[in-house]
């Protein structure tokens, strides 16, 4: 677990559906409130789909910098749209798979549940060779873009609570990342 890595680089090569099953069914045994497994999933197993949610994300991007929302100046849309424009990819990063949870908005333990849920997908994706990374941008969308919530289609009344980018890993690292000493006060 310490070793695993965000993976912001991915080859073009597709996982297989039982590959992607696996790592929900791993996730289905994730803990929630009152065991109450909320937790809904949309899996985009088409890269061409995942391109065109990108497309929507970039123009929700492009938007906010019309409108001068400072959200737009806080996480630089300004340069993610310019990479774009110039063919780089920083929204998807390429993956050719993205996998959402979602649940109902009412359900009070969803959002603690789906977080969970993703991060045992997140493990779950390294110990099978594969590459993940949360997918912020594309859930930012989908919780303020009404073209996103259409082109997500997730049944009436449910949510997006997380987004993560899955595929093969361009590249593979030989240290763990760097972290600070965990700050613990004891009692």
């Amino acid at each position: 677990m310490k070793s695993r890595r965000s993976v912001r680089a991915y080859r073009g090569q597709p996982v297989p559906r039982e590959t992607l099953e696996r790592l929900i069914d791993i996730a289905r045994y994730a803990p929630s409130g009152h065991n109450s497994q909320p937790v809904r999933w949309l899996v985009i197993q088409d890269s061409r789909e995942v391109t065109r949610l990108a497309v929507i994300v970039v123009d929700w991007m492009r938007m906010s910098i019309s409108r001068d929302l400072q959200v737009a100046e806080l996480l630089h849309f300004d340069f993610l749209v310019a990479d774009w424009d110039r063919g780089v990819d920083r929204i998807m990063r390429g993956a050719p798979h993205a996998i959402l949870a979602h649940a109902p908005a009412d359900h009070p333990t969803a959002p603690q549940a789906a977080t969970i849920a993703l991060s045992h997908v997140e493990l779950a994706a390294y110990a099978l060779g594969l590459g993940a990374c949360w997918a912020g941008f594309l859930q930012a969308c989908a919780a303020f873009h009404p073209p996103m919530k259409a082109a997500l289609g997730l049944p009436d009344g449910h949510v997006s609570l997380g987004a993560m980018m899955i595929g093969y890993p361009e590249h593979r690292f030989a240290r763990i990342p760097v972290r600070k000493e965990a700050k613990v006060t004891w009692r």
